[in-house]
């Protein structure tokens, strides 16, 4: 829940110094030698670290460029790889995304017709693959592309619409809003999904809408975006989430899924400190015998709270 399936100090010491005459004498030799020595010494560790800094970046410029090639003209696999890997960097340095020379490439091979025929055997394609890595770099310039490229009948559409979530650019919403009615529940969920990474109270409506959606999973992540926005609209579907016993009535989610949900219901009912949700979260926090993981995650919620 909460998540498409496309896919964490120096410790202080003191040291207890006698004053005697002669030590004066050696305190001054390092006052006036050794301490400026130490600040020289730290100055060119500093440098050291920015031109490695530097360099480092430079590399993962280049290796970025390296990657767009190797997508654009590559054989198939080298560009699934390569595509894959940009993604990666994206998410380490998103410094790199928002370079002008970077959004010029990547939207052009983002348009490339080339790239755009190469899909996978359930039809998703390259394309889909480099809308995530645009999400990755939070750069709202690609906004208005990725938007220009929702299309309603295609599977990229779930991918696209999960990168504007990741940019969370709160103009998307007007268009992000209508999918929220989409005839097909993955589109729905990608839609909501959005709408609560966005975390722009214009989505509120929509989302409050969703509630009431037939698909369970699309409740639940309404429940859990208008927590985001500090909205108790969601509070009974939650209620629902933490019911002993609720969770096992669907027989498609499995024992580790359930336990993923909780911690997320969890985490998602602290946020809006209601005493009926509070309760239910105590009651995880006081049950010894669940998951360690489910468990932890109440008691830490609990915490927060006191």
């Amino acid at each position: 829940m909460d998540r498409l399936n496309i896919e964490t100090s120096l410790a202080a010491t003191e040291e207890d110094q006698s004053a005697t005459e002669s030590e004066d004498v050696v305190v001054n030799i390092h006052s006036f030698f050794l301490l400026p020595f130490l600040i020289l010494i730290g100055i060119g560790i500093l440098f050291g670290i920015y031109i490695l800094g530097i360099t480092l970046l430079t590399q993962e410029s280049r290796d970025i460029y390296d990657l767009l090639e190797t997508i654009k003209s590559g054989r198939n696999h080298d560009r699934w790889r390569s595509a894959f890997e940009l993604s990666s960097v994206l998410a380490r340095n998103r410094q790199v995304g928002l370079d002008d020379r970077f959004v010029g490439k990547m939207t052009n091979l983002f348009q490339e017709p080339s790239v755009q025929k190469i899909t996978t055997h359930n039809g998703v394609s390259l394309k889909a693959y480099l809308a995530h890595a645009m999400g990755n770099t939070k750069n709202p310039a690609f906004t208005p592309l990725l938007l220009s490229n929702i299309d309603y009948d295609h599977p990229d559409t779930v991918f696209i619409i999960s990168a504007l979530g990741m940019l969370g650019d709160a103009t998307a919403i007007p268009k992000i809003v209508p999918l929220v009615n989409n005839s097909l529940s993955p589109v729905r969920l990608a839609a909501v999904i959005a709408l609560g990474e966005i975390g722009d109270s214009a989505g509120i409506p929509a989302l409050e809408l969703a509630l009431r959606d037939e698909e369970p999973n699309v409740r639940w992540d309404a429940a859990v975006a208008l927590s985001k926005l500090g909205s108790k609209a969601g509070k009974n579907v939650l209620l629902d989430l933490l019911r002993p016993g609720y969770l096992a009535e669907f027989e498609a989610v499995d024992a580790n899924e359930r336990n993923q949900i909780l911690i997320v219901a969890i985490r998602s009912a602290g946020k809006l400190d209601d005493s009926e949700l509070n309760q239910a979260i105590d009651n995880f926090a006081d049950n010894k015998d669940g998951n360690m993981d489910v468990l932890k995650t109440a008691l830490e919620v609990r915490d927060e709270r006191r």
